[in-house]
């Protein structure tokens, strides 16, 4: 088995990415809310254009760095974050404000599926697993961190620090991507020329029948998780919390989606089994509508352990199956990135139509659960269809 190259460097740039747009896309929805006005059905539909652009966003990003270069497209990305953050700080009108989201949700797609793909390359079977589960804690727990704190930060610093923290960390991470690309490639020279590539294994029922059954999942996964993002600030105004306390409240399903995920890093009982993946579906629909539904706080915090729980094994089934077996990772990562867009964008989207169609404020509660439903039946069918051939 050949050496593995050092990834240190890869996992310092994921987890500064997840904490720099934790905190900034979370708490542009409360920046909406006390400058401009935005109640929930506003904050979705935010949500929702942001969900759109980055569907095909992601898909060109991960294209974009497959054939011109990982470190390319991050320069391309982090450089493009900073830059697009700095217009919503100089720009204080909302105009600003969304065309900054615009930018930055674009630019940032060429950093995610570059990063997942670097984490997974020149891995043999037997390792890709620890370096996917490492990479899944990183990026959970610090979004989770950034969430968290990300609302003390934004009460006592002020609305400015929604631009300059993120602005920096962005900096930093451009900064970076020279000395690790010249360890990648020094890296790659020292490799013999006649050293074959990693051989993957797969399990018996073969990984492309479950990577379509998590990509049904993740997006349904995503509806869920980006509905509730942007309706936090209504959440928080109707049981009471302040800007610091519903950070600490609402990032519960957070921490939780952290811990599984380090549970199921050392866990591999769950790979290519129905029952912990379709039991996860279920679960995440439940969850999320006592979320969203919770008339108080004990309810609200109960309610995101099952959902952080859910959301982990879901993301974790989608990313996992996407890299295993998989020889173009930049790609891979692109469309697993492409269908978490499609859940971010799907959630919002459907709810906001659902509150204007219905005039009830529970109603995204309601239509993402329904829509979760079907996608579990979609699962089922799809299990059956596999069995049978």
């Amino acid at each position: 088995m050949r050496p593995s190259p050092s990834k240190t460097g890869y996992y310092v740039l994921e987890g500064l990415n997840s904490f720099a747009t934790a905190y900034y896309f979370n708490y542009l929805m409360f920046l909406l809310r006390d400058l401009h006005g935005f109640a929930n059905l506003q904050n979705l539909t935010v949500s929702a254009l942001h969900g759109f652009l980055y569907i095909g966003a992601s898909w060109f990003g991960g294209r974009f760095g497959q054939r011109h270069g990982y470190f390319t497209s991050l320069r391309i990305g982090f450089g493009g974050m900073a830059l697009s953050i700095l217009i919503g700080w100089l720009v204080p009108a909302l105009w600003g404000q969304l065309l900054a989201l615009g930018f930055w949700t674009f630019t940032m797609c060429f950093t995610w599926p570059i990063l997942e793909a670097l984490v997974s390359e020149h891995e043999s079977a037997a390792r890709l697993p620890n370096r996917v589960g490492l990479y899944n804690v990183i990026w959970a727990g610090t979004a989770a961190l950034g969430f968290s704190c990300g609302g003390w930060i934004f009460q006592h610093l002020g609305h400015a620090s929604l631009y300059w923290l993120p602005v920096a960390i962005h900096a930093i991470q451009f900064v970076l991507i020279w000395p690790l690309q010249a360890n990648h490639d020094a890296w790659l020279a020292s490799l013999p020329p006649e050293t074959p590539d990693t051989v993957h294994l797969h399990a018996p029922e073969g990984p492309r029948y479950f990577k379509r059954l998590a990509w049904v999942a993740n997006p349904f996964n995503y509806m869920a998780a980006n509905t509730i993002l942007a309706v936090v600030p209504g959440i928080a105004t109707h049981v009471g919390l302040s800007i610091a306390e519903a950070g600490l409240v609402m990032s519960t399903w957070y921490y939780v989606r952290t811990l599984a995920f380090l549970k199921l890093w050392f866990w591999p009982g769950w790979h290519y089994h129905f029952g912990w993946f379709v039991t996860a579906f279920l679960v995440l629909a439940g969850s999320f509508a006592t979320v969203i539904l919770a008339p108080s706080v004990w309810l609200l915090v109960l309610a995101q352990v099952f959902f952080g729980w859910a959301s982990a094994l879901l993301y974790y089934s989608s990313l996992y199956y996407a890299m295993d077996g998989s020889d173009a990772h930049g790609e891979h990562g692109g469309i697993h990135e492409a269908l978490i867009g499609m859940g971010i964008c799907g959630g919002p989207a459907v709810s906001a139509v659902a509150q204007v169609l219905t005039g009830n404020v529970t109603a995204p509660a309601w239509v993402v659960s329904f829509c979760i439903l079907g996608g579990i039946g979609m699962a089922f069918r799809m299990r059956s269809k596999a069995l049978q051939d």
